[in-house]
């Protein structure tokens, strides 16, 4: 059982960053304390191969691979179920999970049976026997994890009918485009942002899932990032993914350039 699903199931806080490729980042991201990396094939030049290093990489270091597929929930309509396709592949090449910006309770509905499909042979596995496929499917009833993101207008009206769905176990709050579609773009601390977002991490605890969620892109300064780690902890998430490693670079070497012109000064 990789770092993520341990952490979920003990209840700790699990942290994780997203990658636009790059396998030999994941030692470093092991070492300094991640728990999962989410390879970005919607946004990024990611493809299968990479993706299938990234997968390798990820499994050496202990890292726990929540890659995200393409899935445009804002222009795809709510009955489009071809996402289904690429999760499936995905599971067959070892993703542990995968994340699917949705639009519907339907698309979920189907995610989540196709999380149960058996075809792993791109991972190394290959049931022959009756009973090898009986304790196949066990272990990928274990750790196969749909990840459903919440982040469109009409998977934020049907979030009751997702949270009911049978075999679901997580929820996604994808925090940027998720204010944006409340009204509020960037503004991740508004009153109703946060209304809206306590009422799922309520949903969520009805239900039994955990729930994640994304830092978002205001928070400039490590200080700024540590804080909306436990803001998010304290309002219900377990699992928490500080943005993208470029992102985090970005935020580093700022502060310390600016310590270093000070030192100069």
């Amino acid at each position: 059982m990789s770092r993520l699903f341990q952490k979920m199931e003990s209840k700790q806080l699990a942290l994780g960053a997203y990658i636009k490729g790059a396998p030999h980042l994941m030692p470093g991201l092991a070492k300094a304390g991640f728990d999962f990396v989410r390879p970005d094939m919607m946004f990024s030049s990611v493809d299968w191969k990479e993706l299938d290093h990234i997968i390798r990489a990820s499994a050496l270091a202990d890292l726990t691979t929540m890659v995200r597929i393409p899935n445009n929930p804002w222009f795809g309509g709510e009955d489009n179920v071809q996402c289904v396709v690429d999760a499936a592949r995905a599971f067959s090449i070892g993703a542990d999970a995968v994340q699917v910006s949705v639009a519907s309770a339907k698309q979920v509905e189907a995610l989540l049976h196709i999380a149960k499909d058996w075809h792993r042979s791109g991972a190394g596995e290959f049931p022959s026997t009756a009973d090898e496929l009986k304790n196949h499917q066990k272990k990928i009833a274990r750790q196969a994890l749909i990840v459903p993101s919440i982040e469109s207008k009409t998977a934020i009206a049907q979030i009751k009918d997702i949270a009911c769905l049978e075999g679901l176990r997580v929820i996604f709050i994808a925090c940027t485009d998720f204010a944006e579609q409340l009204g509020h773009p960037f503004d991740y601390e508004h009153p109703e942002v946060w209304a809206a977002f306590d009422k799922i991490a309520q949903l969520a605890r009805d239900h039994n899932l955990t729930l994640i969620a994304n830092t978002g892109y205001v928070y400039k300064t490590m200080e700024g990032n540590a804080k909306r780690v436990k803001d998010l902890y304290d309002h219900g998430a377990q699992v928490v993914m500080i943005q993208g490693v470029e992102f985090l670079l970005e935020v580093l070497c700022t502060e310390l350039m600016g310590r270093i012109r000070d030192k100069m000064a």
